[in-house]
C-alpha cells in the first residue's frame, strides 16, 4: 500500500519538485549551437512519474511506474549549423502494475486445450524494473533532423498466478531484457520561432509546423519478435511566454510480429502533447499525453483508446 501511495505521489507531484534536479524529456543538453570542432557534455537527471491506460482490451490494463534516470549528452559541431549528439541515460523503475511493454503486444492464448476460460485481470504486483535510453542524432540544419535510438528495459522478475481450480502456476510476466529499436526523421517547415505571448497569431504557426515519421520494433523478454509499427506525424509547435507546447498527430500502421497468428496489420491512430516550461537555468518541468485509437478488434485485441500520460523535470548536473 505504502508503495502504491509513493508510485501515485510520483505521478502527480513531480512536476512541482524543483528542488530536484533532473534532465527534460526529449530535450537536448544545453541546446548551444556548436562551431566546427567544438565539444560539449551536458551531464542530466531525469525523475518522470507516468501511468498506461490499456483501455480497448477485453480486461483493460493499466501500470504505474517512476523514473529515475540519470546520464548525459556528448555533441559534437560539425560547422553550417550541423551537429551530432550521443545520449545515453539508465536507472531504475519504481514499477506497480505491469511493465512497459512495446505497443500492440498481446497475451496469446493456448488453443491446443478445449474450451475457453473467461479472461481474467492479473494480479497487481509491485517491483524494481531498470531501463536505459541510448540515441544517436544528427542536426543537418535547424529544419532536418535524424535520430536512431535503442530502448533496453530489464524485468526483475517472473511475475507468477496460482490457479487452484487447474493446480497450476501461469507466468504473465518474463524475467529478461525487453528491447526497443526505432529510427525518426523530422523536418520543420519553418523557423520555429512561434510565441503567441509576443503577439504572433494563428497565421504564424506555419514556422512552427513539421512533419516526421517514426518507424519502431519490438522484441519481448523471451527474444519473441513483437512487431514493428511506423507513426508519419504532422505536428506543430509554439511558445507562450517560456511555456513551450508541442502538438502532433498521424496514421499508425502496425505489423505484428508471427507469435500472434489471431492479429492482422492494421492502421490505427495516434497522437501526443507536450508541454514543457523552465524552472531556472538548471532544471525543466515537462509533460506529455500520448493517446491511440485502433479500429480492430479480435482475440487479444480490441477497439478503443490506449492512454500514456507522464509528467516529471529534467536537471543539468
Amino acid at each position: 500500500m505504502i508503495h502504491s501511495r509513493f508510485l501515485l505521489l510520483a505521478l502527480f507531484l513531480s512536476p512541482f519538485a524543483s528542488m530536484a534536479p533532473a534532465h527534460a524529456h526529449g530535450s537536448h543538453g544545453s541546446g548551444a549551437e556548436l562551431e566546427a570542432g567544438e565539444f560539449n557534455f551536458t551531464p542530466l537527471l531525469t525523475v518522470e512519474g507516468h501511468a498506461g491506460f490499456d483501455d480497448n482490451l477485453e480486461i483493460p490494463e493499466k501500470h504505474y511506474a517512476a523514473d529515475f534516470l540519470i546520464g548525459g549528452e556528448f555533441a559534437w559541431g560539425l560547422g553550417s549549423d550541423k551537429q551530432f549528439s550521443l545520449s545515453a541515460f539508465v536507472g531504475p523503475a519504481l514499477v506497480r502494475g505491469g511493465a512497459e511493454h512495446f505497443y500492440g503486444e498481446i497475451h496469446v492464448e493456448d488453443h491446443s486445450e478445449e474450451g475457453h476460460e473467461e479472461h481474467e485481470a492479473h494480479p497487481t504486483r509491485s517491483r524494481v524494473d531498470f531501463k536505459a535510453y541510448l540515441e544517436a542524432n544528427y542536426k543537418h540544419s535547424d529544419r532536418l533532423n535524424v535520430q536512431a535510438y535503442w530502448n533496453p528495459y530489464m524485468v526483475t522478475s517472473d511475475e507468477l498466478e496460482f490457479h487452484a481450480e487447474e493446480n497450476e502456476w501461469e507466468k504473465f510476466e518474463s524475467k529478461g531484457i525487453k528491447n526497443e529499436l526505432g529510427a525518426k526523421v523530422k523536418y520543420a517547415f519553418g523557423d520555429g520561432d512561434v510565441d503567441f505571448g509576443l503577439g504572433d497569431s494563428v497565421s504564424d504557426l506555419i514556422d512552427g509546423a513539421y512533419v516526421s515519421v517514426d518507424h519502431r520494433q519490438g522484441w519481448g523478454a523471451d527474444g519473441v519478435f513483437i512487431g514493428n509499427y511506423t507513426d508519419p506525424r504532422l505536428g506543430v509547435g509554439f511558445n507562450y511566454g517560456e511555456t513551450a507546447f508541442q502538438i502532433e498527430a498521424g496514421p499508425r500502421y502496425f505489423t505484428p510480429g508471427s507469435y500472434a497468428s489471431d492479429l492482422d496489420s492494421r492502421t490505427d491512430m495516434a497522437g501526443e502533447i507536450m508541454i514543457s516550461r523552465p524552472v531556472n537555468d538548471d532544471v525543466e518541468f515537462f509533460a506529455h499525453w500520448k493517446v491511440v485509437y485502433s479500429w480492430d478488434k479480435t482475440e487479444g485485441w480490441g477497439r478503443g483508446y490506449q492512454h500514456h500520460v507522464g509528467t516529471g523535470i529534467t536537471y543539468k548536473l
